[in-house]
């Protein structure tokens, strides 16, 4: 996965129960520097997604970050393997 260092030294422990992870479709593209792109996300009622943001280890506890709308998060965010944002995951 291209940009991949940024993913060192995150935890990504999930936060709560039914928490994925989910990464910003461009998160490259953007050019933001020292973001992973990378939140933890769950259904909540109505449809929406319950949102948090993924940390570095010993950075801070994860907090919620409110109720994304369904569709709209759908658009901009797509599920990925914990696997793969680590070295381990790429078989490295």
């Amino acid at each position: 996965m291209e940009g991949s260092g940024n993913y060192e030294g995150l935890d990504l422990t999930p936060p709560e129960e039914g928490f994925e992870h989910y990464r910003h479709k461009n998160a490259e593209g953007l050019g933001i520097r020292g973001w992973t792109g990378l939140y933890w996300a769950r259904r909540a009622e109505g449809g929406g997604f319950e949102i948090r943001g993924v940390l570095r280890k010993g950075e801070a506890y994860s907090y919620p970050g409110g109720v994304f709308p369904g569709e709209a998060f759908e658009r901009f965010y797509e599920r990925v393997d914990p696997g793969e944002l680590t070295e381990e995951g790429k078989g490295s």
